[in-house]
């Protein structure tokens, strides 16, 4: 289990890593799941009823989204 301090540090590094989506460039926002912290692309919001075309594109160069933590396993990315 994490403390608090090293539960934000990790979040705040992870953020710090990536704060723009490396597929489109649009920025990363952190998102929680109940027990898993994710930074995900904030463009992945806008568009919620994609295309075939879009959805091949995003299969072939994913937006970002990853697990930051996961406090539930006690794993952290």
């Amino acid at each position: 289990m994490y403390d608090r301090v090293t539960a934000l540090e990790i979040i705040d590094r992870a953020f710090d890593e990536q704060r723009a989506c490396a597929t489109c460039g649009s920025p990363t926002v952190l998102r929680s799941e109940g027990d898993v912290v994710i930074l995900v692309c904030s463009a992945l919001d806008l568009a919620p009823e994609a295309g075939i075309l879009a959805r091949i594109g995003d299969f072939l160069m994913p937006h970002t989204r990853r697990v930051v933590i996961d406090f539930g396993e006690a794993i952290a990315a």
